[in-house]
């Protein structure tokens, strides 16, 4: 590229030493010069268009040398942010470690403490129902002694032979119905299926007959036991039955009473009665521990964003600007470069202009028409420039 300038710069000042002769020069017209002085013009015009494709790739350099500055720029900015994102997460890692093992003993100590208030409810419930538990036993004893001396069966006292005997509650209601539904609806359907599946399977004629046989039987039997129950039970043991409803009676209430009181103690928010004292310190110790562990973590967030983060980025920089600030210089030089070179263009075709392009006209004004022209005169067919232009045109 020197070559060229030096080359622009000596074309440059012959042109300037020649400026006073041109006067002279356009008189006499150049028209009769010979081959010498397109040699000189096609040697002008080469060092212009060298001048160009110097430019050319400066600019291709300067497109490459810009883009490669902004990937560096954003390289190390992506580099900064991903270290500056790390040592954050690491620095919370520790301290979310420490957060997490101290919920961890929380949950533990919540767990234990609960056990034990839940161990010392039951054991107060105990202690404020055990007279009505231990009425109830007597009760039971009672009831149970009551029916054996009467030598009725142990189902008779249960609450499900009240409900089909001596329906009186609320909730015996249901229950009497279900089994009505049970034994005279489910029953019979229950008979037509076993018929229809099974019994009368082969012998489908036989099935409305011996269906309702079946069924009738079963309801038949169903009814007779439910009266002789009636009769052998209820109707010859009504006091001693009455009794017992009286005593059951009262081992409900007392179950109810059982479970007021249950209930009562549960809603009971005063925890001090059951020694739970070790529990809450301890609570109080690991809550005050993670109130320091948060006061810390947030303490060092705050020196991480007011110093850890610019040390960091700093330390990249210093490891990295260096290549950036070399590409930033030699971009600075290529572009004075260019400044200079476009100046030398101009230089060069208002030079060019001045000297042939008034004289040989803007069309012949290019390497290659010169070119033209000189192979023209070089084989003969010409012997002067004018003839050579005129050989040109006509050969066009």
């Amino acid at each position: 590229m020197s070559d060229i300038i030096l080359l622009v710069q000596i074309f440059m000042h012959r042109w300037s030493c020649n400026r006073k002769g041109q006067a002279i020069k356009m008189q006499e017209s150049v028209f009769d010069e010979n081959v010498d002085y397109l040699y000189q013009v096609q040697t002008d015009l080469e060092a212009v268009e060298q001048l160009k494709k110097e430019m050319a790739e400066c600019r291709i350099q300067e497109k490459n040398l810009k883009k490669s500055i902004a990937s560096e720029e954003k390289s190390i900015q992506d580099e900064i942010n991903q270290t500056i994102k790390r040592r954050k997460a690491e620095i919370e890692k520790v301290y979310d470690e420490r957060i997490d093992v101290n919920k961890s003993k929380t949950r533990s100590v919540w767990n234990k403490r609960d056990k034990a208030k839940s161990k010392r409810i039951g054991e107060r419930v105990s202690y404020e129902t055990s007279e009505l538990a231990e009425e109830n036993r007597q009760l039971q004893v009672e009831i149970k002694t009551l029916f054996k001396t009467q030598h009725l069966p142990a189902f008779s006292r249960s609450g499900f032979f009240y409900a089909l005997f001596m329906t009186r509650r609320i909730w015996e209601i249901p229950i009497l119905i279900l089994s009505i539904i049970v034994a005279y609806v489910g029953v019979p359907f229950l008979v037509y299926i076993i018929c229809l599946k099974s019994i009368f399977k082969n012998k489908p004629e036989w099935l409305p007959l011996g269906c309702t046989l079946i069924v009738s039987v079963a309801l038949f039997i169903i009814s007779f036991i439910y009266i002789l129950m009636m009769n052998t039970i209820k109707l010859r043991h009504y006091e001693t039955l009455l009794d017992g409803r009286h005593i059951r009676d009262e081992i409900a209430a007392n179950k109810r009473q059982m479970k007021a009181i249950k209930n009562k103690i549960n809603k009971d928010k005063d925890d001090s009665q059951y020694g739970l004292d070790k529990y809450d310190d301890k609570l109080t110790e690991l809550e005050n521990e993670l109130a320091d562990i948060s006061a810390e973590k947030q303490d060092a967030m705050t020196v991480f964003e007011n110093e850890t983060k610019q040390v960091l980025t700093n330390e990249v920089n210093d490891r990295r600007l260096g290549n950036l600030e070399d590409m930033k210089a030699r971009l600075e030089t290529l572009e004075e470069n260019m400044m200079v070179l476009d100046e030398d263009i101009q230089n060069s075709l208002l030079a060019v202009a001045n000297n042939y392009g008034a004289i040989l006209g803007k069309e012949f004004c290019t390497p290659e028409k010169v070119a033209d022209l000189i192979s023209l005169m070089e084989d003969g067919t010409a012997e002067t420039v004018s003839e050579a232009i005129a050989a040109y045109k006509g050969a066009g």
